[in-house]
């Protein structure tokens, strides 16, 4: 969706070529595109001046002779093409401008979720889409005006920026700029962030604005504001889009997670995240030692639960022995779910194991959230090895990943009958390809002295960061 620089930007380029220039007539090719009368939006312009263009948050004001305007937003893909009269209209057109030089303005919009409205420049203001916008970053001089707008609010800091009514003109690429600039976590809840902080945030959204402005906005993926026009502070972006890239700063990878579903990418080192609490998931291929670091947490009086256990208490219920036993055609001795006889069969038939996955993840989910929300000690941990196949990495605010160049000796010694079984499926991890989202890496290859040492470093630092 194009941000403040980037209408910033269309409102420079279409003031360029429209200024002084007639409205001649109007097409509506989309009628939803117009909220209110289509005929009188029509009407209203027809043979007026186009006498200034202006901004307000993402919005667009074209003010027109005889005391006539009408706004803009252009939401997710919604552009202005200037063409000659005669050339055919954009691709998606909804609107179409003549105007009185031999031109036309489309206002092309591939998705459909731009608006225009008509107004006057008394009523302008108090129309509802502007009315309820909060002021740009440029606007705001103390940063008590955000402290009391955030006072008592539980939802992430990010949430709360990118909520117009607060703060208007920053969507999801420079609130992620602001936040890495002012080392702020995305998930911090916005009662918890101080003053201080504040004014960091109002200080950096100006700064990072004020640049991309000067650079003509963002070129992000499909959105491009205009024919033959292209933003270039896409390659000043420090953490918008870098996934897995290396931070500036610290070189730690940055994480991409989900914040009320908007990707937003952090780095977790430089923007440390501060909570009561933190619910820390630790995974990691088997035998990597992710048994050995719960202990030392557990030495340490942090309440803990290992997927491992949650999975061999389901494997004894009735209901689920029956529908695994059904679900794979096998045969379970005893009443409960044999493991060795399970996984043998996955490791010569890995296709059904996004079968189980899909069966068993979510009853271990539910179990898991059930501790979690019980859990009454600072530093709450799960040993969950699939983690990224349960697609639960966004349910925790640490994720630590433990491994170890000796897995499979490790594999070996703990289970001989079951080692290439428990090798063919670890094959199938997707450790590798989302250890870079780790907020810690631990590397357990040397004694155990190291590996207490390294977990109690890490105890500490978390520690450091609870409020």
């Amino acid at each position: 969706m194009p941000e403040l620089p980037e209408v910033e930007t269309i409102k420079n380029n279409l003031l360029h070529i429209l200024k002084n220039k007639v409205i001649d007539d109007v097409i509506i090719k989309r009628p939803s595109t117009i909220l209110g009368d289509n005929d009188e939006f029509s009407n209203a312009i027809k043979n007026k001046q186009i006498l200034d263009i202006t901004r307000i948050g993402k919005f667009l004001i074209f003010h027109l002779s005889n005391n006539v305007c009408f706004l803009s937003h252009l939401r997710m893909e919604g552009k202005y093409y200037q063409l000659l009269k005669d050339e055919p209209d954009s691709k998606y057109a909804r609107v179409v401008f003549y105007l009185n030089d031999k031109t036309k303005l489309c206002y092309d919009d591939s998705r459909c979720f731009g608006i225009m409205k008509l107004s006057n420049e008394n009523n302008l203001l108090k129309e509802k889409e502007i009315a309820k916008l909060g002021p740009e970053p440029f606007n705001i001089d103390n940063p008590n005006y955000l402290l009391k707008k955030a006072k008592n609010k539980s939802i992430p800091i990010k949430t709360f920026l990118l909520d117009q009514s607060v703060m208007s003109g920053l969507g999801n690429i420079y609130v992620d700029e602001t936040l890495f600039a002012s080392k702020i976590n995305p998930l911090t809840k916005s009662s918890s962030i101080t003053l201080k902080e504040f004014e960091q945030i109002i200080k950096h959204s100006k700064q990072i604005l004020t640049r991309a402005i000067q650079s003509g906005g963002s070129t992000i993926k499909s959105y491009h504001p205009g024919k033959g026009i292209d933003g270039n502070f896409q390659i000043q972006l420090q953490v918008y889009g870098k996934k897995g890239q290396d931070c500036p700063i610290c070189h730690h990878p940055f994480r991409k997670i989900k914040v009320n579903g908007r990707g937003t990418t952090y780095c977790p080192i430089c923007q440390p995240l501060k909570k009561s609490f933190f619910n820390i998931a630790i995974y990691g291929p088997s035998g990597s030692g992710k048994s050995e670091v719960i202990n030392i947490f557990n030495q340490h009086g942090y309440q803990n639960i290992k997927c491992d256990d949650i999975v061999n208490n389901l494997y004894k219920e009735k209901e689920i022995v029956d529908a695994i036993s059904q679900m794979f055609n096998i045969t379970f001795p005893n009443g409960v779910v044999d493991h060795n006889i399970l996984r043998s069969y996955l490791a010569n038939n890995l296709n059904k194991k996004p079968q189980l996955e899909k069966y068993i993840h979510p009853l271990v989910k539910n179990k898991i959230n059930a501790f979690l929300s019980s859990c009454t000690s600072d530093l709450r941990i799960v040993e969950i090895p699939l983690l990224y196949e349960a697609k639960m990495e966004n349910d925790f605010d640490i994720i630590i990943a433990v491994e170890s160049k000796n897995k499979d000796a490790q594999l070996c010694n703990r289970n001989k009958i079951a080692y290439k079984d428990l090798k063919v499926i670890n094959a199938t991890s997707h450790y590798e390809k989302n250890k870079k989202d780790a907020d810690f890496i631990i590397f357990n290859d040397s004694t155990l002295e190291s590996l207490k040492n390294n977990v109690e470093e890490i105890i500490n630092k978390l520690i450091t960061r609870l409020n």
